[in-house]
């Protein structure tokens, strides 16, 4: 396994990738297509996944051409639901809110969190995420966030980063934040669609996470993919979990 690492790091650290406005341009035209679709959601009637209660939450692939292929990167496409017998939307809404509680509650994941600018319905907030996958990658994230109220016993939390980069030897002496868009391109983007709504008998939480990752190099796919490929969903899914821990908790 030490091998299988250090050939890993090895072949990150010559392939280093940097984020063209050709990218930036076709992840923002995907994002209009996001949108458009979550805006609609808002007020349909009838959920993309019906979860049952209590049941671990379903992930599934937004669509079949995931991960999409643009311009010297992919877009990778998740979404996921969850039903909570007994909650409200107050839990829901309380959890996601408390920012400085987001270093507990997604333990493992966030490192440190930071409420930056509090305007009402829309903040903007710093993290401090890892992400492990055979090698462990540090990022400072900045989110633009904004609380939609989507009628009665409904509402949906709009979060898009503003500015993720990389850092070496987090927490160390010797410690450098690189600049945005530079790096190993593991996250470029990432922003993430919240949907609740109380129906039958508790809670549904909807969560749709779009990233924007690096391309495979050629050649290295066996090595590389993998990771590229598998952290969204695994990530989603981690969100997920500790969301609905803490919405119990909430409850109780």
């Amino acid at each position: 396994m030490k091998i299988f690492i250090l050939l890993l790091t090895l072949a990150l650290a010559g392939y280093g990738a940097e984020l063209s406005s050709k990218t930036v341009a076709a992840f923002a035209k995907y994002m209009e297509q996001a949108d458009r679709a979550t805006t609609a959601r808002s007020t349909a009637s009838q959920p993309r996944l019906s979860p049952a209660p209590g049941a671990p939450p379903q992930i599934v692939a937004w669509d079949q051409d995931n991960p999409r292929e643009v311009p010297d990167a992919l877009i990778h496409d998740w979404v996921g639901a969850m039903l909570i017998p007994g909650a409200k939307l107050a839990d829901g809404v309380a959890v996601l809110k408390d920012i400085d509680r987001y270093s507990q509650v997604y333990r493992g994941d966030i490192m440190k969190a930071r409420l930056l600018e509090d305007k009402g319905d829309h903040r903007r907030v710093s993290f401090r995420v890892v992400r492990k996958k055979v090698i462990t990658v540090v990022l400072d994230i900045e989110y633009d966030i904004e609380y939609k109220n989507s009628g009665a016993n409904r509402m949906q939390v709009w979060s898009k980063s503003a500015r993720i980069s990389e850092v070496d030897n987090a927490g160390q002496p010797n410690e450098v934040i690189k600049p945005p868009g530079t790096g190993h391109g593991v996250l470029w983007r990432l922003n993430s669609y919240w949907h609740l709504e109380e129906r039958d008998g508790g809670l549904l939480m909807e969560c749709r996470a779009i990233s924007l990752t690096r391309d495979i190099p050629t050649g290295l796919g066996w090595i590389i993919k993998p990771m590229i490929t598998s952290l969204p969903e695994e990530a989603l899914r981690g969100t997920m979990e500790k969301t609905r821990s803490a919405v119990l908790a909430h409850v109780k």
